[in-house]
């Protein structure tokens, strides 16, 4: 009767693929999030700048 003997969990090589797979998930959630910053930056600013106008506008209509 031979006994089987159970590897230690780091022993095979499907960690180490699966630790390249987290690099390229983690580079790929990067590039979508610069991309998306890179697009809300402006995008914020002229909300910014239309909410501003409009609040003058509201402050101000009463006196025109």
């Amino acid at each position: 009767m031979q006994m089987l003997r159970k590897r230690p969990p780091g022993s095979d090589n499907d960690s180490s693929r699966r630790r390249g797979a987290a690099t390229l998930d983690y580079v790929l959630v990067l590039g979508v999030i610069v991309s998306l910053a890179a697009l809300m930056i402006p995008m914020s600013r002229h909300a910014i700048t239309v909410v501003y106008d409009i609040i003058c506008t509201l402050v101000a209509w009463p006196f025109v």
